[in-house]
């Protein structure tokens, strides 16, 4: 008897080491867990930051139009709209630049930010909007609701002076830096044909 008795104390003892062991071992195994999901959590956070800053928030929408005189372009309209999945763009002056490259001339920021305009939207009447010798760009919303943020379902058009002409085969480049996400450039080649006066599709 004395013998079983001891016998089951030692099992006893067993066991409550035993639930200590898988006390012990839960524990570490919810850390770890926790740890792992934290982990990942951060990581898709990190990837999500990434992708934001790798892609623009803004996109063309539709063919950029030049502006031609005497036989050159003089200017050009871009119109633009949010990114899919984007969040809204801010484009005041001090928010957004935008970089222009006529050929091998290069101006660093033309843009003078967003412009109230109630004409018509041929090439001939937004240009008025950047009229000038020198290179500057603006924005004009086409469809908005009265602020500077450009926000998905709105259009608006970025109506450049190229400050000079540019002939066939010239290169042209727009990059527009939102205040979030990669710029936006905009390449194009000036028509080989251009007429003597009016609006080119530049593609």
């Amino acid at each position: 008897m004395k013998t079983r008795r001891k016998k089951a104390i030692v099992g006893i003892e067993a066991a409550i080491v035993l639930i200590a062991f898988v006390i012990v071992a839960a524990a570490l195994a919810f850390v770890a867990l926790n740890m792992g999901l934290f982990t990942t959590q951060k990581s898709k956070e990190t990837i999500g930051r990434g992708l934001s800053e790798a892609s623009s928030a803004i996109e063309v929408d539709g063919a950029v139009t030049g502006n031609v005189s005497n036989s050159a372009v003089t200017g050009i309209v871009i119109p633009l709209k949010i990114s899919p999945g984007r969040e809204a763009v801010d484009f005041s002056a001090d928010k957004t630049t935008v970089r222009l490259i006529v050929g091998d001339t290069a101006y660093e920021d033309i843009y003078s930010g967003v412009t109230s305009y109630t004409g018509s939207y041929d090439i001939a009447s937004l240009m008025t909007t950047v009229n000038g010798t020198s290179a500057n760009a603006t924005i004009i919303f086409i469809r908005g609701d009265g602020d500077n943020v450009l926000e998905f379902g709105e259009k608006a058009l970025l109506v450049i002076n190229l400050g000079t002409s540019a002939g066939p085969y010239t290169t042209v480049t727009v990059e527009v830096r939102p205040p979030e996400g990669a710029p936006l450039t905009v390449e194009r080649m000036v028509p080989p044909s251009l007429p003597t006066s009016g609006a080119v599709d530049m593609g």
